[in-house]
C-alpha cells in the first residue's frame, strides 16, 4: 500500500534543504538537519520545535558558523537527551538537553565541541563504560551526562576514539552558568556546583579510505561466534566497529576495554582489522562505493547500500574450517536502479539461474536468481548481484550468451565485440572492425564447436560469432576454441573471416540457426535476410514488412522463422520458400523482441507498449497478455528451465515463471472435485437429507439448488409446525462468509415475487437469530440489507392489497346475498373466523386491509337499499380529483 501523511508539522523553519532526520529511541522526539548548519529538536506528541541548535564557530563556543549539517546521532538510551552534531567543517557538537534544561540561556549550548577531524564527520556512536557489546546504558548514581567512549569517522580517512568523563566544579559564574546543584563542605556550609563534560580524544585509526558510515555492533550480532576457538579470534568484551566509504568494501574493527585506572590510554586499545567482504563480494572502488550500513533485527545481518542503490545483507561468519578467521558473507541482495534495460541473456548451464543484463552504461551485469524457499514465496524473484563485467568504454547494446554457459560475447557504441569468461569474469577476446556502433552480436549454438581450435577453428568448423553494426555490415569472426580462450591471460584480438553490406539501411538483430547453417539479419530497410554461414552467401530475403525489423528468432523444432517489426505485427516465415505462412496482430505498438516457447508451439512477443503478448501458433491467436513494465520491453529470454526474464526501459527486471501445468492440474482437481460433490449432493437430495444438502449447495454456490433445498426444508417444517427452526440453526452456525452469500442469494431472490417468500423467511431466520448490533458491525451486510428492503416494501404493499381486496370480495358477495333479505345470519361467525382484521367503521367510512376504504351513507333504511344513488369509492376519486 501506499504511504500516508500520518502527521505534519507545517512549516520546519528551515531556510534551506533539510539533509539529515535522527530519531530519539524513545520516539518521542526527532532532530532535522539542514544545509544551513540549523538542527531542530521536535517533539511528536505536540508537533512544535523544542530546541534550535545553531552551529558554533569555535570551541569556547561563541559565534554561530554556516556549515552543513553532515550527520546527527542521538546517543541511544531513553533516559537521555545526548545528541551529537557533525558538520562539514569537521566539528562535532555534544549537546544534553537534559543537562542544560532548567537554565533556558545555555539550553541550545553545546557541552563539549570536538574539532579534530579536518574534512566532514559522518558518523559518531557511544560505547558505554559497561565494555563492548555497543549500544549505551542508562546512567545511574551521580552522573548526569554519563561516561563511556566516544567514536568518530569522516571524510578525512581516519576513526578517532574519545574518552567520556564529567566532573563536579564550583560555578563561579552565578546564574550563566550551567546547570547547578548544591553541595555541602565538611563544615556543612552550601556551595553551588556544575556538571562539565569531557570528551578527550584517545586513539586515532587512519583507514586510507573516506568513511561514508560506520556502525557499532551489538552483542547479539555476533554470539554464535563467542564459543570455543572463537574467544582466540573475538572476545566477548571486545568493540566492534563496521565501516563502509569509498573503496566499496565492509570492513570490521575490533578494540578491546581495558581498565581506566592504569591510564586514559588503556581505557580502550588500538582498532585492528576483524574481518572484511572477499573482492569477489565487495562492491568496489570504481563503482563508487558503499553510502551507507544499517543493522536488520529479524536475521541479524548487517545491510549495505551502495552507490547505485543496491542493498547487500552481510552476515559475520567463519571463513575456514577450523574456525580461525572471520569475515564478511553476503547471503543475498536487492537489485536497486539498473538505468535502461538494453538487453539480457540466460547464461545456461549454471545450478542457479545466472542472467547477463545490459544496462544504460559500459558495464554489464551478472545477477542470480534466488530459489525458492518456503519460509518466502517471492524468493525465487529475488535477483542477487553475481558481478560486472568491466571492458566497454561506451554503452553495451546487445549481448549472447554460448549455449555451453562459459561465454558471453558483448558488443557497444564503442564499435568493439569482447568475449568474457563467464567463471572467471575477465574478457579473454576482443573483435574489432566495425566503423559505426555494434548494435547486435549472436554467437554459434552448437555446444561442440567451442571446443574445436587450431586450423579447423580459423576455417570455419569451430565456434563462430556474428555481428552487425550500423556501417550496415555482417562480420563473421571465429572463435579460436575453449582451449585458448581458458588459459590466455590476456585478450585475444580476433579477426574477421567473412564481412558483407547486408543491408540498405541499419541493421538491428542477428540470429543464427539452432544448427548454425544459417545467419538471420533484420533491418531497418524492412526486410529479413538469411545467410549460409559458411560462405554468407545469400540464401534468402523475406518481405512483407511494412516497417522496421527489430528481431528475429529461429524455432528449435522447426524451419520457420518469427520477426517482430515496427508495424505492430509478428510474422512465422517458412525458411524452405522465404513465403510468410503466419501473421499475428493485436499489439498497439512497435513489436520489438519475440522468442519460441521450449515446444515450439507458441510464441511470445514484447512491444514498446509494455506488454508481453503469448501467441498459439497452430490457431494464430494471442492466449494471454501481460502488463509487464511501463515503458518499451527492449530485452526477453528464456532459460533451459522455462523461466522468462524481461526488461524494458523503465529499469525493471521481470521474472516469469510458466504456471500452465500447474493451473491446468489445479482445474482438473477443481473439475474432479465439483462432479464429485455434485453427485454427493444428489444423493442427499434423493434420500431427503436437506439439512447437509443446503451447506454443500452453499460450498458449491449454486444459488438455484439452495432455492430449491431451502423450498423443501420450508415445506416439511411448515407440515411438522416448527416454523423456521431449521433455517435459525443453520443461520447460527453460519460463518462471515456464508452469511454474506447467502443474503447475496436472497437479494437476487427478493426481485421476483415467486420467490421473495422464501428470501424474507430466510432473512427472519438471520436477523432473529444473530443481534441487530452484530450484524451491523459486519462488512458488508448492511448494504445487502439496504438492498433488499425496498423489494420487501414492494411485496409487503403488495400482499397488503390482495388481503384489502379479499375483504372487498366478502363485502360484494355478502351485499349481493342481502338483496333476497335482510338476514346476516352466519356473517358474523364467518368474519370473526377469518384469519385477518375484520372491516372497522371509521367517521361513516368501512376500512378494511388496513388501506382500502369502502364508502357508503349512512343510517340506509330498507325503504333507499336499492337506491341507484349509493356509491361505493376504493381508494382516491378520479372525479374529486379532477373537481379540485
Amino acid at each position: 500500500d501506499p504511504a500516508k501523511i500520518a502527521f505534519s508539522f507545517g512549516k520546519s523553519g528551515h531556510k534551506l534543504p533539510v539533509t539529515k532526520v535522527a530519531f530519539h529511541p524513545s520516539g518521542i522526539f526527532f532532530a532535522t538537519g539542514s544545509v544551513d548548519g540549523l538542527v531542530k529538536i521536535w517533539d511528536t506528541r505536540n508537533g512544535y520545535a523544542t530546541h534550535a541548535l545553531h552551529p558554533t564557530s569555535d570551541a569556547s563556543g561563541g559565534g554561530r558558523g554556516t556549515y552543513a549539517v553532515s550527520c546527527i546521532q542521538w546517543r541511544q538510551t531513553s533516559a537521555s537527551l545526548i545528541l551529537a552534531i557533525g558538520r562539514e567543517d569537521g566539528s562535532i557538537s555534544i549537546h544534553d538537553l537534559l543537562l542544560n534544561a532548567q537554565d533556558t540561556k545555555t539550553a541550545s549550548m553545546p557541552v563539549a565541541v570536538l574539532r579534530d577531524h579536518i574534512s566532514a564527520v559522518t558518523c559518531v556512536a557511544w560505547l558505554s563504560e559497561g565494555g563492548g557489546g555497543g549500544g549505551s546504558t542508562t546512567s545511574t548514581g551521580s552522573r548526569k551526562h554519563g561516561s563511556g567512549v566516544f567514536f568518530s569517522s569522516g571524510r578525512d580517512s581516519v576513526i578517532n576514539s574519545w574518552l567520556i568523563s564529567e566532573q563536579e566544579v564550583d560555578d563561579t559564574n552565578g546564574p550563566k552558568s550551567k546547570k547547578r546543584r548544591k553541595s555541602k563542605d565538611d563544615d556543612g556550609t552550601k556551595r553551588a556546583t556544575s556538571v562539565k563534560v569531557t570528551y578527550q580524544r584517545i586513539r586515532t585509526l587512519p583507514v586510507y579510505e573516506q568513511v561514508e558510515s560506520m556502525l557499532l555492533l551489538p552483542r547479539r550480532f555476533r554470539q554464535s561466534l563467542e564459543t570455543g576457538s572463537g574467544n582466540q579470534v573475538l572476545n566477548k568484551k571486545d568493540v566492534v566497529l563496521a565501516t563502509c566509504g569509498t573503496k566499496g568494501v565492509v570492513r570490521l574493527w575490533k578494540a578491546a576495554i581495558g581498565d581506566k585506572e592504569a591510564g586514559i590510554q588503556n581505557v580502550v586499545s588500538d582498532l585492528s582489522p576483524l574481518a572484511s567482504q572477499s573482492e569477489r563480494d565487495a562492491f568496489g572502488e570504481d563503482h563508487g562505493g558503499y553510502t551507507s550500513l544499517h543493522l536488520t533485527s529479524g536475521d541479524n545481518s548487517i545491510l549495505a547500500i551502495d552507490a547505485e542503490q543496491n542493498m547487500a545483507f552481510l552476515q559475520l561468519d567463519w571463513t575456514n574450517a577450523d574456525k580461525t578467521e572471520l569475515g564478511l558473507v553476503s547471503n543475498r541482495a536487492i537489485v536497486g536502479h539498473n538505468g535502461e534495460i538494453l538487453d539480457l541473456s540466460v547464461i545456461p548451464g549454471n545450478k542457479e539461474q545466472t542472467v547477463a543484463v545490459a544496462t544504460n552504461s559500459s558495464q554489464v551485469r551478472i545477477f542470480g536468481v534466488a530459489d525458492k524457499f518456503e519460509s518466502d514465496e517471492h524468493a525465487h524473484t529475488a535477483l542477487s548481484p553475481r558481478g560486472i563485467l568491466d571492458g566497454h568504454t561506451a554503452i553495451v547494446l546487445s549481448l549472447d550468451a554460448s549455449p555451453c554457459g562459459r561465454y558471453l560475447a558483448t558488443a557497444g557504441k564503442d564499435k568493439t565485440m569482447r568475449i568474457w569468461n563467464v567463471p572467471t569474469r575477465t574478457c579473454v577476446a576482443l573483435a574489432t572492425g566495425h566503423t559505426e556502433a555494434v548494435g547486435s552480436v549472436a554467437l554459434s549454438n552448437k555446444i561442440g564447436c567451442y571446443d574445436v581450435g587450431g586450423k579447423s577453428a580459423e576455417n570455419g568448423a569451430g565456434a563462430f560469432a556474428v555481428t552487425v553494426s550500423k556501417d550496415r555490415t555482417l562480420k563473421m569472426w571465429p572463435l579460436p576454441g575453449s582451449a585458448v580462450l581458458n588459459r590466455s591471460e590476456e585478450e585475444i584480438t580476433l579477426q574477421a573471416r567473412l564481412s558483407i553490406r547486408a543491408h540498405e539501411k541499419d541493421i538491428n538483430i542477428v540470429s543464427v540457426a539452432p544448427n548454425d547453417s544459417l545467419i538471420a539479419t533484420g533491418s531497418q530497410d524492412k526486410t529479413v535476410k538469411l545467410w549460409r554461414s559458411s560462405d554468407l552467401a545469400l540464401h534468402g530475403t523475406l518481405k512483407g514488412h511494412k516497417r522496421g525489423v527489430w528481431d528475429c528468432q529461429f524455432s528449435q523444432h522447426d524451419r520457420v522463422l518469427a520477426t517482430g517489426s515496427g508495424d505492430r505485427t509478428v510474422k512465422l516465415w517458412s525458411i524452405a520458400d522465404c513465403s510468410c505462412v503466419r501473421t499475428f496482430q493485436g499489439h498497439m505498438s512497435s513489436v520489438l523482441r519475440v522468442r519460441f516457447l521450449g515446444t515450439g508451439l507458441q510464441l511470445l512477443s514484447s512491444g514498446s507498449d509494455g506488454l508481453i503478448k503469448l501467441w498459439t501458433i497452430r490457431t494464430n491467436e494471442c492466449e494471454s497478455t501481460i502488463d509487464a513494465h511501463d515503458d518499451k520491453i527492449w530485452a526477453l529470454d528464456l532459460s533451459q528451465a522455462g523461466t522468462l526474464f524481461s526488461g524494458g526501459a523503465d529499469s525493471k527486471i521481470a521474472v516469469w515463471r510458466d504456471t500452465t501445468k500447474e493451473k491446468d492440474d489445479e482445474k482438473r482437481e477443481a473439475e474432479e472435485q465439483n462432479i464429485l460433490m455434485e453427485q454427493t449432493l444428489s444423493n442427499h437430495l434423493r434420500h431427503k437429507r436437506y439439512e447437509q444438502a443446503l451447506e454443500l449447495a452453499l460450498e458449491l454456490d449454486k444459488p438455484h439448488q439452495v432455492l430449491k433445498v431451502l423450498n423443501d426444508i420450508l415445506e416439511k417444517d411448515v407440515a411438522s409446525n416448527r416454523g423456521i427452526e431449521t433455517l435459525q440453526k443453520h443461520a447460527a452456525k453460519w460463518t462471515l462468509d456464508r452469511l454474506v452469500q447467502i443474503l447475496k442469494y436472497c437479494r437476487e431472490w427478493n426481485t421476483r415475487a415467486r420467490n421473495s417468500h422464501i428470501a424474507m423467511l430466510v432473512v427472519k431466520a438471520v436477523v432473529t437469530t444473530i443481534p441487530a448490533a452484530k450484524l451491523a458491525t459486519y462488512q458488508g451486510v448492511p448494504e445487502i440489507l439496504a438492498g433488499i428492503a425496498p423489494y420487501a416494501e414492494r411485496h409487503f404493499d403488495r400482499l397488503d392489497g390482495m388481503v384489502g381486496n379479499s375483504y372487498l370480495m366478502d363485502y360484494t358477495l355478502f351485499s349481493m346475498g342481502s338483496i333476497h333479505g335482510e338476514s346476516k345470519e352466519g356473517y358474523d361467525e364467518w368474519i370473526a373466523s377469518r384469519k385477518y382484521l375484520p372491516p372497522k367503521v371509521v367517521e361513516g367510512r368501512i376500512q378494511i386491509g388496513g388501506s382500502l376504504v369502502v364508502e357508503g351513507k349512512k343510517g340506509r333504511t330498507n325503504d333507499d337499499s336499492d337506491s341507484d344513488s349509493d356509491v361505493i369509492t376504493i381508494g382516491e376519486s378520479d372525479t374529486e380529483s379532477d373537481s379540485e
